[in-house]
């Protein structure tokens, strides 16, 4: 899910301009540190990975050149510790993600302060985010198959558009432009659409071409949501029936799954956004696959600020389920595909670790991320290739704006890509 800050608006306004950066300072996931420096496992949980095991892979040359492009949308995430300051400042500088007062003041602000302890976080998970390589790894094994499924369409190519680190969304479409690309798609790395992830991409692409002042030589198209995609569902099954052989066999039956979702605040929930029911209907499928095996909840993380957001929180569940003696606990991030600081600090780290000793749990394991599954890159390709088949340029359910909607850009955004022409 989209990173660790949203509309913080209503909450700063009642303050003096440095005490509202002070206060977000204090409060912000961005750089919440809860992890003593000598960090054991006092339970068989999962491994904290390492983030730049090696570098992403290169996309291998093709004779001809692309006529598809799959453009591979993602927040992004810093691979080096150098990479941080950029990184939080584009993030607190995107209007579609969070309205602060005097942004262009308060967002620098925010992000010099912060880096450090951001800084400190990524250095307990290997230096660095490895989205970056994930999802090259995952696109590589999309487009072999693309150009199987659908030679028609081939050469594919895909490219990765990351909101707030290199490669940009932006730079990412100039490229696209450059190779001479017929056919775009938009193709969301975030499975369950809210307007604070997909939607901000999405705002990317349009401004990008707002600003020029031309038409896309392209015909683009948006995979814009795939909650409840068959083989997506079969992935995350996949991935939690591997952790619970892991559990002793006696306890196998009793340990309680949470589904960890990145959070929202309430405010942009009642603004009608989609998310939380599309992350429920994942949940929903996948534990139908599993035939109902375990006990489950669906829990929320990365909760910032004083604001209400929706819950529970996933800390706070592992604590109140080892009060009342569940203390045999799965970990599934169900809303990323991929790991990042979320993942390998947040539930690893802070949560698996921390926390678990803290509350005395038995057993807490973390059901891998997709990240190199064959079978998720099956799904990415099935995604695209059926949505080339449909020749619709988006879902109905992009051309309508939450009813309570307060950003005119997504008004923009969505006609924009539903008068394409394919």
């Amino acid at each position: 899910m989209y990173s660790h800050c949203t509309n913080m608006a209503a909450a700063l306004r009642s303050v003096a301009f440095r005490r509202l950066g002070e206060q977000l300072l204090k409060t912000s996931n961005c750089g919440r540190i809860r992890v003593n420096h000598q960090l054991r496992w006092q339970s068989s949980a999962f491994p904290a990975t390492q983030a730049k095991e090696s570098e992403p892979r290169i996309q291998p040359h093709k004779s001809r050149k692309p006529k598809t492009g799959i453009l591979m949308l993602n927040m992004g995430g810093p691979e080096t510790l150098d990479d941080v300051h950029g990184f939080l400042l584009r993030l607190f500088l995107d209007k579609d993600l969070m309205t602060l007062p005097a942004q262009s003041k308060l967002a620098p602000f925010i992000a010099k302060r912060r880096t450090p302890k951001i800084q400190e976080q990524y250095s307990k998970i290997g230096g660095g985010s490895p989205i970056k390589k994930w999802t090259a790894t995952q696109g590589e094994g999309m487009v072999k198959l693309l150009d199987e499924l659908s030679p028609t369409t081939a050469p594919h190519k895909y490219y990765i558009g990351f909101r707030y680190v290199n490669p940009l969304t932006e730079d990412a479409i100039e490229e696209m432009e450059e190779d001479g690309i017929e056919r775009a798609i938009a193709f969301t790395q975030y499975p369950q659409y809210s307007c604070s992830t997909t939607g901000s991409s999405l705002n990317a692409i349009y401004r990008y071409y707002s600003k020029k002042g031309e038409k896309p030589k392209m015909k683009w198209s948006i995979i814009d949501r795939w909650p409840t995609h068959p083989l997506l569902i079969q992935c995350f099954a996949d991935h939690i029936q591997k952790e619970l052989l892991m559990f002793p066999a006696e306890k196998r039956g009793d340990v309680v799954i949470l589904f960890s979702a990145h959070s929202l605040p309430m405010s942009v929930v009642n603004r009608g956004d989609p998310y939380p029911q599309e992350v429920g209907a994942t949940v929903q499928r996948v534990m139908e696959k599993l035939g109902n095996s375990n006990p489950y909840r669906l829990v929320w993380q990365s909760k910032v600020g004083p604001m209400a957001w929706l819950g529970p929180q996933t800390d706070e569940t592992i604590k109140g389920l080892c009060e009342r003696g569940k203390k045999n606990i799965l970990l599934v991030p169900i809303a990323f595909t991929s790991d990042h600081i979320e993942t390998l600090y947040e539930l690893d780290i802070e949560y698996a670790q921390v926390l678990a000793h803290e509350c005395g749990v038995e057993n807490i394991r973390r059901a891998e991320s997709l990240n190199g599954n064959p079978l998720f890159s099956k799904a990415l390709a099935d995604l695209v290739n059926s949505h080339i088949k449909s020749n619709q340029v988006c879902s109905k359910q992009l051309t309508l704006r939450c009813p309570l909607c307060v950003n005119p850009v997504c008004g923009e955004a969505k006609s924009f890509f539903s008068s394409q022409e394919l």
